[in-house]
């Protein structure tokens, strides 16, 4: 047991209790089986060192196990030097008698004993008073039965000390015997239930601190997951981008083309001429494309956003101005109503008028789905959240909305509800608002139409 901890003060008031009991038990031995009296006057005096050892090692060990040396090192340390004092004197004091009993030599009675008896049941009741006292103050099950175990070991070292007795002829044998053994089997399951204690409590911070690297572990892979979809879909858009500089470049050539003509033919014509609106207006619209391909070109080649606070309402007004035409033309009833004293948002306005376009025109052609004489409609709302900061646009429009599958991919690259779709328009855009430190969502009741909801952080102050 002392091996265990040797640094533990109550591991070393066990052992000199151990030791001390064990040189009694040893020496007492050999007095009862002495034929000499010379022989047994030795070991009486052996005999006698071990009896007086116990009551100051018992007090020790009852005070360590309390964690009260510091307070009752006082009554410690005088119990120890009463010890010595008595063993010195019972090792040279003359007149100690030897009696001889029909099972060999014991010593009779002498002042010895009644000291040693005084001192002896003097240790042991404070040893069971601090013992008692710091047992009502546990509140561990576990502690509290340690304690009850050593209490027991101590009425048992109680019990032993009848073997005191035999001086004065009264023999209760093998009582002393039987109790020292009680005493032996009450300490080991103390010592037992001590180091159960102690692995217990180490298995549950074991068990604590997997727990919370179990949780940062998973905060990392969840962080990890995170990354490589952000890797992914960056992966995506660079290919989208790439493929759509090439598409957007091939295009704006005969654009070009067709508003050459469209110039030179207007140049040829005379303003009555039945053929001179049309002219104009392949004119007007193609100058509209190339526009609207230039942007898309500087867009897509990643040109340095210029951010700055402006008013959501301008860049949705400039977007859906660029498609009156194009929401007449199919017969679409529109309205926009744009929230008042929203506050500003730092951002780039080209890009974000190219996200309202890309949605716009994305509703447009939802609605040219339903069936003939039905109506087509289409709202647009700007908002500001105060819960989260946020000013919002949410455009709606009264298509045949999604399936879950098509809600879930609408965002991805390359997917498309329609057949003649590229399926890139509302991919950049979600990669756009997603720079601008905002989010795009898609609200869906099936054959009730689509909402798309922009979420992008107020900066702080209002436009203007």
């Amino acid at each position: 047991m002392y091996s265990l901890d040797k640094s533990s003060s109550f591991h070393r008031s066990i052992l000199y209790l151990c030791l001390s009991l064990a040189l009694w038990l040893y020496a007492n031995g050999f007095v009862y089986n002495s034929f000499h009296a010379a022989t047994t006057l030795y070991w009486t005096h052996m005999m006698y060192i071990g009896l007086l050892l116990i009551p100051p090692t018992l007090l020790h060990a009852a005070v360590a196990f309390s964690h009260r040396l510091a307070e009752e090192k006082s009554f410690v340390v005088g119990a120890y030097s009463t010890a010595i004092i008595f063993i010195s004197l019972s090792m040279f004091y003359p007149s100690l008698g030897i009696r001889e009993y029909p099972w060999g030599f014991y010593p009779d009675a002498s002042f010895v004993h009644s000291f040693l008896i005084i001192l002896f049941f003097f240790c042991l009741l404070l040893s069971i008073q601090v013992m008692n006292d710091y047992y009502q103050q546990l509140t561990n099950t576990l502690e509290k039965k340690r304690a009850q175990a050593l209490l027991t070991a101590f009425a048992f070292i109680a019990l032993a000390g009848v073997d005191i007795l035999v001086s004065y002829g009264i023999v209760i044998y093998p009582f002393g015997y039987l109790a020292v053994l009680c005493f032996g089997l009450s300490i080991m399951y103390s010592i037992i239930t001590h180091h159960y204690l102690t692995l217990d409590r180490y298995t549950k911070s074991l068990e604590e601190q997997v727990k919370e690297k179990t949780k940062e572990i998973a905060k990392v892979f969840a962080e990890l997951k995170a990354t490589q979809l952000r890797l992914i879909e960056t992966g995506k858009i660079s290919a989208v981008a790439s493929l759509s500089a090439g598409i957007l470049h091939q295009v704006s050539q005969p654009i070009t083309a067709i508003q050459g003509f469209a110039k030179f033919m207007r140049k040829e014509m005379k303003e009555d001429d039945p053929f001179y609106k049309p002219a104009k207006l392949i004119d007007e619209q193609s100058a509209y494309l190339r526009e609207m391909l230039e942007d898309l070109m500087e867009l897509i080649r990643h040109r340095e956003i210029t951010k700055k606070n402006i008013d959501i309402n301008a860049a949705i007004k400039k977007a859906t101005d660029l498609l009156t035409d194009e929401l007449r033309i199919h017969r679409v009833n529109w309205e926009v109503l744009y929230g008042e004293n929203l506050p500003a948002v730092y951002a780039d306005m080209i890009h974000l008028q190219q996200v309202f376009m890309n949605i716009v025109v994305n509703a447009l052609q939802a609605v040219e789905s339903l069936a003939k004489g039905s109506e087509r409609r289409l709202r647009i709302v700007s908002e500001f959240d105060k819960e989260h900061q946020q000013v919002v646009v949410s455009v709606y429009n009264n298509g045949p909305g999604l399936s879950l599958e098509d809600k879930n991919q609408i965002f991805e690259p390359f997917f498309s509800t329609k057949t003649k779709g590229s399926g890139i328009g509302l991919a950049l855009c979600k990669d756009l608002i997603a720079e601008h430190g905002g989010t795009i969502q898609v609200e869906n009741q099936k054959d009730q139409g689509v909402t798309f909801i922009i979420s992008l952080p107020a900066a702080g102050k209002d436009v203007g």
